[in-house]
């Protein structure tokens, strides 16, 4: 037998439904049955497969142990079973390090589940640390997205109060999001204050005196002969503002096929398989002094660079090297 104290985590919900994620490996059908011939039981009486759960209901399965362990799935589950590359997590907030090449959200059906919303909710929900509740119009999200093809820290907020309060910090600009790429040519350290516009038929960005304030900081961390490795502050958050502000000054991206350089990008193709820009947002920085979340106030988080930005970087290192 077992006894479930059903509390604000698992409230809210049907109760064959709440049976299922107990005991995902029995049929629906048979979860029925049981709750009809009184082998599930709420509150001591018998009850009815839709039921709605409240606070402090309590929940009786009258069939053995060993016949419950059948039908629950034991499995431990972690970050790398969803394919996640978590960096930090608490009970308010999940930093994951995204991939290039991975969707932030689903752009259509065809993304179901294979992008970083829906893989960080099914590992919440598989570490029961969040439950799908029919009534609650709640479900964690991601507080900043980035492009497909870049990569870097992703914030995920698992709670709604949570989820407001950062999406104002993002949105205010209240949050240093720090990016590295490599660029063609010899940077200069400057903060780049172009206005710009969007055309939203070719999805592209472009200088604009008309378009909105863009201000982007940028400063040169290593000379890689032809190239440079570089830092970028985003201070304002327009669309494909680096690639578009890098581009206008003559220090495109590496790789990206709608504002850098063909000739280059060919090279880089051919060589590694490059495709599209080498761009990863590797440090965010909160504020020093915060309201509601204290415990984030001045915390740093860095993320790895994936593996073919550090196989590229480390080639132009060993050539540099060489020529000089």
């Amino acid at each position: 037998m077992k006894h479930i104290d059903i509390d604000d985590t698992n409230h809210d919900q049907r109760l064959d439904r709440f049976i299922m994620k107990l005991m995902p490996k029995m049929s629906k059908n048979h979860i029925q049955k049981l709750i009809r011939t009184k082998k599930i039981k709420v509150n001591k009486k018998r009850t009815t497969p839709d039921y709605n759960l409240k606070l402090k209901d309590v929940v009786d399965i009258y069939l053995y142990d060993e016949v419950i362990s059948q039908y629950t799935d034991n499995k431990v589950y972690t970050a790398s079973d969803f394919d996640l590359d978590i960096i930090y997590e608490d009970d308010d907030l999940i930093l994951i390090n995204k991939s290039a090449g991975v969707l932030s959200h689903a752009a259509d059906k065809s993304d179901y589940g294979n992008n970083i919303v829906d893989m960080m909710v099914s590992y919440l929900i598989k570490t029961n640390q969040f439950h799908p509740s029919k009534n609650s119009t709640f479900t964690p999200a991601l507080v900043n997205r980035l492009d497909r093809n870049t990569s870097g820290i992703v914030v995920g907020a698992k709670t709604y109060d949570s989820l407001k309060f950062f999406n104002k910090l993002f949105k205010e600009h209240n949050i240093t999001k720090l990016y590295e790429t490599i660029v063609v040519g010899n940077l200069k350290d400057q903060i780049i204050d172009l206005s710009l516009e969007k055309d939203e038929e070719k999805n592209k960005s472009k200088v604009d005196s008309d378009g909105k304030e863009s201000k982007t900081k940028v400063w040169k961390v290593e000379s890689l002969g032809d190239y440079s490795l570089v830092n970028v502050d985003l201070l304002t958050g327009r669309t494909h503002q680096i690639r578009t502000h890098l581009s206008y000054i003559d220090n495109p991206i590496i790789g990206d096929k709608k504002y850098g350089d063909r000739e280059v990008n060919k090279k880089f193709k051919q060589k590694y398989g490059l495709n599209f820009q080498l761009l990863h947002s590797y440090k965010l920085v909160f504020p020093d002094e915060m309201q509601d979340y204290k415990k984030y106030e001045s915390m740093v988080f860095e993320s790895k660079r994936d593996e073919l930005f550090t196989k590229i970087l480390n080639d132009l290192e060993k050539t540099n090297d060489k020529d000089n």
